[in-house]
């Protein structure tokens, strides 16, 4: 493998979370909080770490191979991770392993948490650099999802949804037009959060942290829907998170043909809509017959948390406490379906779950007429049987994942079902579902939990594959070796 590319992509992204890293550190100095040097080193060693990784990758090659993007999609959480820990750890808040924990989780857009997130408990710069991290996690999982995943995975289920009119390319040149493409709309779509967030009573800071946390997905920045307990505040978030599970390559596309109509023609999409319509009836409904809530209210508190789960965010505008099993166990299948397969999601998304519906009914059709040739279509493309074998690999792998980390996790001392909720978070980026059966400690699990926990949210990320695909070049270089 041609290690200079490797390590060109990796010291861009350090130069850039340097960069980001002044954002707190000027929020500090504004605020007249001491903790501004909690910043600034980091800045400095991640701009210096940035530099000597470009230096190391000049002159790189200009095409980027399957192993080259295996290692990198693996590589770069591990180092957002370490940089982003660096201000926690300095502040003298967090232990080395909870600091790692919380800036994976940050990262990863997964919003678990082994402390606190509020102004009361936590500096305010420090909840700043978290909605930060939350953003720019969303940012670079976007940014992956349509440069180098295409090259890795094969696109599964990518172009499906933007109807194959997407060239991915491997050339260096082209994949920084596609991501430069889709962060520009990732950008608006922030924008359009916090005038949404402004307009629903928050002040424009507010505003700013909760559109990162929400566009992001990560659902953790301190801001607490239960404190405001206000409705309008509530529409903006489900706008939000709404806009953030789409599929993100359909709307470049809409908007680069200005033909927004198209957006809402795709199938994915409708179904989508489709899902949070009926699933919120449904629990808003049973909310009312349990009588939990009085009149409306039911139905604002159930479609509120069945977007925010279904696009794996976590936000809670109520306590569990009260609610119905059935109404939990909705939620918590919820985050396995996530959003759109172009979006920023987690979860195994809503195209999977298509393929692997139609699949299923083709092959009842196949029993019946054994001679009938049935082609699954979407969109009215027809769908490669490579596509639908890397689908029903993937479900395979993420159920198998799922219930290993259970397992493993209830070593740990947690009753069962919040084993499940833990393992379900992480794998699939929404960190409120081990909340759904009992509050959980995260700060009391050991600390050979949190590691494992963190290498899981990473593993829900890069989607398996990629792991897969190191581990291979290990084992090759491992047997060339001995």
């Amino acid at each position: 493998m041609n290690r200079k590319l490797f390590f060109f992509l990796l010291g861009r992204i350090a130069i850039i979370n340097g960069g980001a890293l002044a954002l707190p550190l000027i929020f500090a100095l504004c605020r007249g909080e001491s903790g501004w040097g909690w910043f600034f080193f980091p800045m400095v060693i991640s701009f210096l770490l940035g530099g000597l990784l470009l230096q190391f990758g000049r002159d790189h090659r200009r095409q980027l191979t399957v192993a080259q993007g295996s290692w990198y999609m693996v590589t770069v959480w591990f180092l957002l991770g370490g940089i982003g820990m660096i201000p926690y750890i300095v502040s003298g808040l967090f232990a080395p392993v909870d600091a790692f924990f919380q800036s994976v989780s940050a990262y990863t857009t997964t919003g678990l948490t082994s402390v606190a997130l509020s102004e009361g408990s936590m500096p305010s710069s420090l909840l700043l650099w978290n909605a930060v991290m939350e953003w720019l996690g969303g940012l670079n999982f976007l940014v992956l999802l349509v440069t180098i995943v295409p090259q890795v995975s094969g696109c599964f289920g990518i172009t499906l949804s933007a109807h194959q009119s997407i060239a991915f390319s491997p050339m260096i040149g082209r994949m920084e037009e596609t991501a430069w493409q889709t962060g520009r709309i990732y950008i608006g779509i922030t924008l359009i959060s916090i005038i949404c967030y402004f307009l629903a009573g928050l002040s424009l800071s507010n505003a700013f942290s909760a559109a990162l946390s929400t566009i992001s997905t990560g659902g953790n920045s301190g801001f607490d829907f239960i404190r405001f307990d206000n409705p309008w505040l509530e529409l903006a978030g489900g706008i939000s998170m709404i806009l953030a599970s789409g599929n993100f390559l359909l709307y470049w596309k809409g908007i680069e043909r200005r033909d927004m109509k198209s957006i809402f023609q795709d199938t994915e999409l409708r179904i989508f809509l489709c899902l949070i319509a009926v699933a919120g009836l449904v629990i808003s409904g049973n909310l009312w017959y349990a009588g939990v809530y009085a009149g409306l209210d039911n139905l604002r508190y159930g479609f509120f948390q069945v977007v925010s789960f279904v696009s794996t965010t976590g936000f809670s505008s109520t306590t569990f406490t009260n609610w119905p099993d059935f109404d939990c166990l909705v939620l918590f299948l919820l985050v396995f379906v996530g959003g759109c397969i172009g979006s920023v999601t987690g979860g195994m998304r809503i195209m999977r779950f298509i393929v692997l519906f139609k699949m299923a009914v083709r092959e009842m059709h196949r029993i019946a007429h054994p001679s009938m040739v049935i082609c699954i279509k979407i969109n009215s493309m027809p769908v490669n049987m490579k596509i639908v074998s890397r689908v029903l690999s993937y479900f395979f792998l993420f159920m198998a994942v799922f219930f290993v980390s259970m397992i493993i996790i209830s070593l740990s001392g947690v009753t069962t079902l919040q084993a499940m909720g833990i393992a379900a978070g992480c794998l699939s980026s929404a960190g409120a579902t081990a909340e759904l059966f009992g509050p959980v400690d995260m700060a009391s699990l050991p600390a050979w939990i949190k590691i494992y926990c963190s290498f899981l949210m990473i593993l829900g990320r890069i989607e398996i594959f990629s792991f897969l695909i190191v581990m291979q070049t290990i084992g090759r270089y491992m047997r060339r070796r001995w």
